[in-house]
């Protein structure tokens, strides 16, 4: 009955299953929306807080915090006291995620729910959500500044887990680590954690997270500022991805590559990457991904003034966008194409102007100047005539 549970009906077991530590979204998500369909409320509950675990690893903070929110009400109509301690986790997670975006207040009040939550789980016996809220403890700590106690609190979470035998999850630990030390800028230490998160992978066979650490250490190595190393990297995440089949995964990698020639000037690169991710999104299905690489594509062509073929990719996007109705995307189109009018038209008045320079043996500047005041001296006639 709604308001009559109490705080002992949920085994640590179960309870512990609410925090991801990495693994495969799909798998969690799945879960997440089995115990979502349960009849036990308790359960529910604890299904809605799992899917807000993986938004917000997955970065997705308004998706994350909406579920946080929705779980709240029931938590309080049904006295349910493991909850109401994940969602002290979870908020704590949340402000870390922001990092520099959250307030001094926000980063106080999340320090203090994180030893609140971790104090909770010790007395529930649920030794895997304790590590959870010493990671998130760890990680508000890094972003407040305090970087030797969040490694403190980062090196109780990998014990608990030891001891648990959950390797995946320790390597989970390295990666907090590694962001501690991405605050201070120090690309080095940080490449090391992460080096050794992809060690922990290798032992266990996870090529897919072997991947994942592959392209995060390519990321540092681009943030390091070591071209060759991080497009070496890059490549190898991106050959690891594909020959597991997973599309989204190289999709991810093919995104920081792009990113990496922009940064670098190398347009016509990013552009040859832009058409392999309008490739891999349409191979997978992901028609609005495909949509919106179509629009990244047509943008950089845009900027090189390929101006025929910008146009073609332009007509593409919008049949896609029109196939999946995202009226968002079709807005992105239009305003896009008035952009790319503009462009076409200045093509065509200098190509003109260069023309007529050229047949008269005249300097184009000169020709300009002589077109604007002709075209002053007509606009200044046609307002005497309307007075």
């Amino acid at each position: 009955a709604a308001g009559g549970g109490s705080s002992s009906s949920v085994q640590p077991k179960t309870l512990d299953g609410v925090f991801c530590f990495g693994g495969d979204e799909e798998e969690h998500l799945a879960k997440a929306a089995a115990a979502r369909s349960s009849e036990d409320p308790r359960a529910q509950v604890l299904g809605m807080l799992k899917l807000a675990d993986i938004h917000a690893q997955a970065g997705r903070l308004q998706e994350a915090a909406k579920e946080v929110e929705d779980a709240q009400s029931l938590i309080r109509e049904l006295r349910f006291e493991e909850g109401r301690a994940c969602i002290l986790v979870l908020i704590a997670k949340i402000y870390a995620k922001q990092g520099k975006l959250s307030t001094a207040d926000q980063l106080d009040e999340a320090l203090d729910l994180a030893v609140e939550a971790q104090e909770k789980f010790q007395k529930f016996g649920a030794k895997k959500c304790e590590a959870a809220a010493l990671l998130a403890l760890a990680a508000v700590r890094h972003v407040a500044g305090n970087y030797e106690d969040g490694n403190l609190a980062a090196k109780e979470a990998q014990v608990l887990l030891e001891e648990m035998g959950e390797a995946s999850a320790v390597a989970e630990v390295y990666h907090v680590v590694a962001d501690g030390y991405l605050l201070r800028d120090d690309t080095k230490r940080a490449s090391t954690w992460v080096s050794k998160a992809k060690e922990i992978q290798q032992d266990l066979g996870n090529r897919r997270k072997v991947a994942e650490c592959l392209h995060r250490l390519g990321e540092i190595d681009i943030r390091a500022n070591d071209r060759a190393k991080a497009a070496a990297t890059l490549s190898e995440a991106r050959s690891v991805f594909k020959e597991l089949g997973d599309l989204k995964g190289e999709m991810v990698v093919l995104k920081t590559l792009q990113d990496f020639h922009l940064k670098k000037g190398r347009l016509a690169e990013a552009i040859g990457i832009g058409q392999e991710m309008v490739t891999t999104c349409h191979d997978i299905g992901d028609t609005r991904g495909e949509g919106n690489a179509l629009m990244s594509l047509a943008e950089l062509l845009l900027e090189k003034e390929e101006i025929d073929l910008c146009e073609k990719v332009l007509k593409t996007a919008h049949q896609v966008f029109t196939k999946c109705r995202d009226a968002d995307g079709v807005g992105k189109v239009m305003t896009l194409g008035a952009h790319l009018k503009n462009a076409a038209l200045k093509r065509q008045i200098k190509e003109s102007i260069t023309a007529n320079a050229d047949q008269a043996h005249y300097p184009v500047h000169h020709m300009v100047e002589l077109g604007l005041q002709q075209r002053t001296a007509e606009a200044f006639a046609a307002l005497k005539r309307g007075l």
